[in-house]
């Protein structure tokens, strides 16, 4: 009996001492979108995506994917509908994928498009990690083609130290302690 409990313990401290790896930093991606409007303030989807690669300075889990080849997905805005993924691209032995959530107009005029939204980023061997993005395209000259930067921030909030399975050892001791309690009040009784 003791030894069925005690290994029945130490397999449960294993699996809660796994520690989950998210998705930290942020990634800048350039290129050009087709709109569904011949002018910015008008558009209310991007059908088409020219040219989109990883810029700006990654940081975290995307340092070293600068100029990666992104592929996009066709969306419209405001929205509420999955889009999944909206983009991709694969560095080294890893696919980086971005599944769209939401998106929200924030700012739009003939010359400038600001749109926000939240949705999950999937990068092999991490776990999914939930972010806030902005997509902003700025063409002065409002034409259906226009120049867009996205940007993808772990909105994640700091989680708190695993423990490494130290309070399910503890729980253990404290049952087998429990157990011999017991057996020792009842012998008492015989």
């Amino acid at each position: 009996m003791k030894k069925t409990l005690l290994t029945g313990i130490l397999a449960l401290g294993m699996v809660i001492a796994a520690q989950a790896i998210p998705i930290t930093g942020t990634i800048d991606m350039s290129g050009t979108a087709t709109l569904n409007s011949t002018l910015l303030g008008s558009a209310t989807a991007a059908t088409a995506f020219t040219g989109v690669t990883v810029g700006g300075a990654p940081t975290g889990t995307f340092t070293g994917t600068f100029g990666s080849s992104v592929t996009w997905s066709g969306f419209s805005w405001p929205s509420n509908v999955l889009v999944a993924p909206l983009w991709t691209f694969v560095f080294g032995t890893s696919t980086y994928s971005f599944d769209l959530a939401n998106v929200s107009v924030f700012s739009q005029s003939n010359s400038f498009l600001n749109l926000m939204g939240s949705g999950t980023l999937h990068v092999t061997g991490f776990d999914d990690t939930p972010g806030l993005w902005s997509f902003t395209i700025s063409n002065p000259g409002g034409g259906a083609h226009a120049n867009l930067m996205f940007t993808f921030a772990n909105s994640q909030t700091a989680a708190g130290v695993p423990d490494g399975g130290m309070t399910v050892a503890l729980l253990g001791i404290a049952f087998v302690g429990l157990e011999g309690l017991r057996r020792k009040l009842r012998a008492g009784r015989l």
